[in-house]
């Protein structure tokens, strides 16, 4: 334990003394003389053109460094020997740690700003040297066999360097200046026409919304007071009264409300048992450690200008000073001319180190490439915004969308920050997988910009990419991993506001790919494509254009299935709901792109409701009736209790009701309640469900809708309403049948006897038939006495055992019995057994209907009798 610690007093002792040596350089008398003479602020003294031509002659300390690198960096190739490269490399280990050098223990919030502060300087510094100039020049050259050693040297310089800035905020600086510098304009055109009108006295058009200036302090300090004056308007009073705490060992404790109020009294009233105000709530409400799974974001203060409103409170390094704005200028400066001439030698250098897995790379320089691509993507789009209206009134145009970008805009950079993905979240590390995240954002904001590009190169690039990102038999996405893995209490709200612009630019981009290439390709030359022969469909394929291919997969591909199967879930809903509840701090295109997905989800439509004849329209479809056939949307997803705790605290916030950004969520809010309030009119038990997580969303969704009337309970309503139509037509088929046979019957009772002879006008076939008959029961009835004396037909005891015998048909259909048929066979036949007779009929009616085939005489009783 005393190695440690003694280890530990070294460490800390060898970084003061390097931040002083970093004081030392910044602090140099040399270096503030000529920041005063030269380059100093706005209120410094000039001196005489002849001082300030010897103070930079002479120069300061960080030029004697610079001046060492002169002529080393001039000698190429076999010219430049071991000691120059020496001196180079000790030179630049020097910046490196210059610029390294910060505290390791920061106890105070003042001596964290000191550092930051000392930090900008030096950046200052840098420029006034030409310590910058230099990292240009050899960043320029690294694609020469002499400087290749030096690129991870450089690219650690460069870390060093934007560690702590917001590109965001370095890339809007120029705005930011000229915005200022229009100030006395104002004053001088207002001079004679009474007082000076400031920027800041100008009336404003939205007083309830933010101010136009960033994070400072007047602007926390109005937001603060309109808080107020919202508080007081409230409709509800606030009730007085006195709280009673009892205490285990008998003790009474008097809280009054009073005494809870801010500036009330500072005493209880109501006895000797009485205490304090402080002592009540500390008593009553005691500080409670807040979980981890209660806070849904880590790292609160520290926020990027770009997901963030203007006007809300970020951390330190975006309040202006003077020393802060410098720093930011010069940066601006630096990436305008590093991008332009050295990003594409540096990173094909970098890469090359990567692809061959090089000895060199530590640990930490994959994560360390990844933030210097980020920073320079994120610097170049928000600038190149800020700087199309000047370039288009210049006439400067350009068909490049991402310039120099583009050398990371490939596979192998893709593969590697996916792949890294994987990685990082496998081993828990949950800051580096918050970096990869990052710059998989800003590759798709560059992809979107190279497919929507005049560039008819960069626009085929953009098409390569997408096919092998979304289109493949194994695409690399992972758009639906990054949304699974997220879990509240363990990233920031940055992560998350890149995951939600991340999923609307993959949407966006999707859908816009898709239209276009079915509006190029028609359906009929896409159906021609398509062979379900392997070796004809390769050839078909080799015989295409590679982007016709493209353009054939991306037709074919189904926006809607993988926005349903991939990215719709309880935990989208959650995470964006959890994201909406900061829309005050969140930026206006972060509140955009929450809203757009809810109502997609509100538009997406799982059942659609059929219109046509058998549809859920149809008067003659009683199995559709029953269910009601309803459109089913996603839309009772938004009903749960967490989203709608949300709106209804945006609908309440008087202050952003007349501000302009809020408009669209305002209207989703309303649009929300509305549609809940109705659904809850004809279904009172989402009042419940929206307490729960449901782990089938569409399944839930078509449930609610159709009033819990599911699939299974469709079908046994249809069997049903079969069962009852087959009973009707069954019954209304018996009736027919009984008609018949009492017309048989009526007509046999007027026949005359067989005896007589009678004529019925050439029917002589009829009256020959029932002579047939008669005969037949005759020689039947014999055959019947006969087996009445057989003694098989008697048992023991002398009881009779009738032996049934059962009817059959013949083939004109008429039933007839066997020749060794008994007298009960015939009376089974006959009027007085009514029972056997309606049997014989129901048979009859059932063969007719059910086309069933002949029946054994063994299985034709049991039959008859179902």
């Amino acid at each position: 334990i005393q190695g440690q610690i003694k280890l530990r007093d070294n460490a800390l002792e060898q970084n003061e003394m390097l931040v002083d040596y970093k004081r030392t350089f910044v602090h140099h008398p040399s270096h503030i003389a000529k920041s005063k003479s030269g380059k100093g602020g706005p209120g410094a003294k000039k001196s005489p053109r002849g001082q300030d031509d010897k103070q930079e002659e002479g120069g300061g300390l960080l030029s004697i460094f610079v001046s060492l690198l002169a002529e080393p960096l001039s000698k190429t190739g076999t010219e430049r020997t071991d000691a120059d490269h020496l001196t180079i490399e000790l030179v630049l280990h020097l910046f490196r740690n210059l610029l390294s050098a910060e505290p390791i223990m920061t106890g105070t919030a003042e001596k964290s700003c000191q550092s930051a502060v000392l930090h900008q300087e030096l950046i200052s510094l840098f420029e006034r040297e030409l310590v910058l100039d230099v990292f240009l020049v050899l960043a320029q050259e690294l694609e020469s066999r002499e400087n290749a050693q030096y690129n991870l040297l450089l690219m650690e310089i460069l870390h060093h360097l934007l560690r702590t800035q917001d590109p965001t905020q370095v890339a809007r600086i120029t705005s930011a200046i000229a915005t200022k510098s229009n100030a006395p304009a104002i004053e001088k055109v207002n001079k004679g026409q009474g007082p000076a009108i400031s920027p800041s006295r100008t009336p404003l058009r939205n007083t309830s919304g933010p101010p136009a200036s960033t994070g400072s302090l007047r602007a926390q300090l109005k937001t603060e007071r309109q808080n107020l004056r919202a508080a007081a308007h409230s409709r509800h009073s606030h009730f007085g009264g006195t709280l009673v705490v009892t205490r285990p060992g008998g003790r009474r404790q008097y809280v009054s409300a009073s005494s809870l109020k801010p500036g009330g009294a500072s005493a209880a009233e109501g006895g000797g048992d009485g205490i304090s105000a402080s002592a009540a709530m500390s008593s009553v409400d005691p500080p409670r450690r807040k979980n981890r799974k209660a806070e849904p974001f880590i790292g609160f203060g520290r926020s990027s200008a770009s997901h963030t409103r203007q006007g809300a409170v970020i951390s330190s390094n975006h309040e202006g000073g003077p020393v802060t704005r410098r720093a930011q200028q010069t940066l601006n400066n630096f990436c305008g001319k590093f991008v332009n001439k050295c990003y594409g030698p540096m990173m094909k250098s970098l890469k090359n180190e990567f692809r061959r897995d090089s000895v060199r790379l530590e640990e930490s320089d994959k994560l360390v490439f990844f933030r210097i691509i980020w920073f320079f993507s994120q610097w170049w789009r928000v600038s190149r915004g800020s700087k199309s209206a000047q370039i288009e009134s210049e006439g400067k145009k350009s068909n490049s969308a991402v310039g120099q970008l583009i050398f990371t805009m490939d596979m192998f950079t893709f593969n590697l920050v996916l792949n890294s993905t994987d990685n990082f979240h496998q081993r828990k590390k949950y800051s580096d997988l918050m970096q990869a995240v990052a710059l998989y954002h800003e590759m798709m904001q560059l992809l979107q910009e190279m497919y929507l590009s005049k560039d008819s190169t960069e626009h085929v690039m953009a098409l390569g990419l997408m096919d092998r990102l979304f289109y493949a038999n194994e695409p690399l996405d992972r758009l639906p991993k990054l949304l699974s893995w997220w879990s509240p209490g363990t990233f920031t709200r940055e992560y998350l506001c890149d995951l939600v612009e991340l999923c609307h630019l993959t949407l966006k981009l999707l859908d816009t790919n898709s239209k276009s290439c079915q509006k190029d390709i028609p359906a009929d030359a896409r159906r021609k494509h398509k062979f379900k022969d392997k070796k004809k469909r390769e050839e078909e394929e080799r015989r295409l254009d590679a982007v016709e291919r493209m353009k054939n997969t991306a037709a074919e591909f189904d926006v809607s299935s993988y926005f349903a199967k991939k990215i719709v879930s309880n935990q989208l809903v959650f995470m964006y709901t959890r994201l909406l509840t900061q829309y005050k701090i969140n930026s206006h295109h972060i509140n955009h792109h929450i809203v757009a997905l809810f109502l997609r989800l509100c538009k997406f439509t799982i059942v659609q409701e059929d219109d046509g004849s058998g549809g859920a329209n149809d008067m003659r479809d009683p199995g559709k009736i029953l269910i009601g056939g309803k459109t089913v949307t996603l839309e009772p997803m938004l009903y749960n209790i967490n989203l709608l705790t949300t709106l209804n605290d945006i609908l309440h916030d008087v202050i952003i009701r007349r501000d302009k950004d809020y408009s669209s969520l305002l209207s989703f809010a309303t649009l929300i309640m509305r549609h809940f309030a109705r659904a809850t009119e004809s279904n009172p038990m989402l009042f419940i469900e929206c307490l729960f997580r449901h782990p089938a969303p569409h399944r839930f969704c078509e449930l609610s809708t159709n009033m819990y009337v599911s699939e299974e309970l469709m079908m046994i309503a249809e069997r049903e309403v079969l069962l009852e139509e087959q009973q009707k037509l069954m019954e209304s088929q018996l009736d027919e049948v009984g008609e018949e046979d009492q017309m048989h019957e009526s007509s046999e009772e007027m026949a005359p006897d067989n005896d007589e002879e009678v004529e019925f006008g050439g029917e002589g076939d009829e009256l020959e038939e029932t002579n047939i008959d008669s005969d037949i029961v005759a020689t039947d009835s014999a055959g019947a006495e006969q087996e009445d004396k057989d003694p098989e037909r008697w048992n023991g005891r002398r009881k009779f055992i009738p032996k049934r015998k059962r009817p059959r048909e013949d083939v004109d259909g008429q039933l007839t019995l066997d020749e060794s048929s008994s007298p009960s066979s015939v009376k089974h036949l006959g009027q007085e057994d009514n029972i056997s007779s309606d049997r014989v009929k129901r048979s009859k009616i059932l063969r007719k209907k059910f086309a069933t085939p002949d029946i054994p005489s063994d299985g034709e009783e049991e039959f008859v009798d179902n």
